[in-house]
């Protein structure tokens, strides 16, 4: 296929439904979605498109850059996954289709779920699952973040309360500095990132969020840490207290 080109109409419809002009923190990516062209492909071949607002040289060595939207569905009965990425360093945005591609003219799409739109109190989008959210407040106590952890999907994510984005965050390095904060050694723990999904209720809501300031700390995409707060945790009665009430 020659490049540069115009996305196809099929490849345009998924992208514009992964990235929503009239959520905030995804309009940037949809006016430059708008705006550019398919100069070619990328490190991981087929499926894997640089868009760019004019034609530019692709540098094959770059790692792949943090998702900024994750979504699947079926096309005429078949697997796809679609992801979009950050801006690399060159100023391309680079996307991902993984299964069905080239995708056939007028396909039947059906079953499709984003991250893109998730809210509070709304379910997993993959699983139609409930999530454990986390809020995140500031010193006026307002929720600046919500931490969202899907159990079902081995998934979690940060939702900016202010732009509606939902940042996939990568599970091994956070899980880290949750074990860390946590105060936990153990080597089987920490060899295996997945296991944190059947310990989700052995952590409290302020050990989440003094693990997710440590993880931004040292993530190359970070969030505005300005003014969040750590509310101080009840301590526990003891024996002594829940039997006479003091």
């Amino acid at each position: 296929m020659p490049y540069p080109r115009s996305l196809s109409p099929e490849e345009e419809a998924l992208l514009i439904r992964l990235l929503p002009e009239n959520i905030p923190g995804y309009k940037a990516y949809n006016n430059f979605l708008n705006s550019s062209q398919v100069i070619g492909i990328g490190r991981w071949g087929e499926g894997n498109l640089l868009l760019d607002k004019t034609s530019s040289p692709i540098d094959l060595t770059l790692g792949m850059p943090p998702v900024v939207a994750y979504g699947e569905c079926f096309i005429n009965n078949e697997p796809l996954a679609v992801s979009v990425h950050e801006l690399n360093i060159d100023g391309q945005l680079e996307v991902q289709f993984s299964g069905v591609f080239p995708i056939p003219s007028s396909p039947n799409v059906s079953d499709f779920w984003c991250y893109s739109y998730w809210k509070s109190g709304e379910p997993c989008p993959a699983t139609n699952q409930k999530v454990r959210e986390v809020l995140i407040k500031d010193s006026q106590a307002s929720v600046k973040y919500i931490l969202a952890i899907s159990i079902a999907k081995k998934v979690l994510w940060l939702h900016h309360a202010t732009s509606g984005f939902n940042q996939l965050l990568p599970l091994t390095n956070f899980y880290d500095e949750l074990l860390r904060t946590k105060h936990i050694r153990d080597a089987k723990l920490i060899s295996r990132p997945a296991s944190f999904f059947g310990m989700v209720d052995d952590f409290t809501d302020n050990e989440f969020i003094k693990a997710l300031l440590e993880y931004d700390k040292k993530a190359s995409r970070k969030f505005d840490t300005t003014g969040i707060v750590i509310e101080t945790e009840k301590p526990k009665k003891s024996i002594f207290q829940k039997l006479f009430g003091k």
